[in-house]
């Protein structure tokens, strides 16, 4: 019941999952992987489709994970969710590392911004 507390399921522990919401059907993902007390948690596109307010919600899970010591790997397209998560970023174009730094680098990288803006 810790895992569903911390996360935010606990009130719906005798639900089926066939009920929950997309955003809980994630947080369900996330428990299922903390039962298992990983000190890294690789977390590959948690955040795809949901809503602005649904991403702040991973975020906020994501944060108290790490923030309980547990290291996290956002693979992820949310640009807004990764620059305000990460420490350091790791920008890949076509398979092949073009970036690495703290966010604001990468933010001001010319070999990111000629490959996801354009030149």
């Amino acid at each position: 019941m810790e895992v569903l507390e911390l996360i935010g399921l606990k009130g719906r522990a005798n639900d089926s999952s066939a009920g929950l919401t997309q955003v809980d059907m994630r947080k369900l993902e996330l428990a299922r992987a903390l039962a298992a007390k990983p000190k890294l948690l690789v977390s590959d596109e948690a955040m795809a489709g949901l809503s602005s307010s649904e991403v702040d919600e991973i975020l906020e899970i994501l944060r108290a994970l790490n923030a309980r010591g547990v290291t996290v790997i956002m693979i992820e397209h949310i640009m807004r969710a990764v620059m305000g998560f990460s420490e350091r970023v790791v920008v890949l174009d076509a398979g092949r590392k073009i970036a690495d730094g703290t966010p604001e680098e990468i933010l001001h990288n010319p070999d990111v911004e000629r490959a996801y803006l354009g030149e």
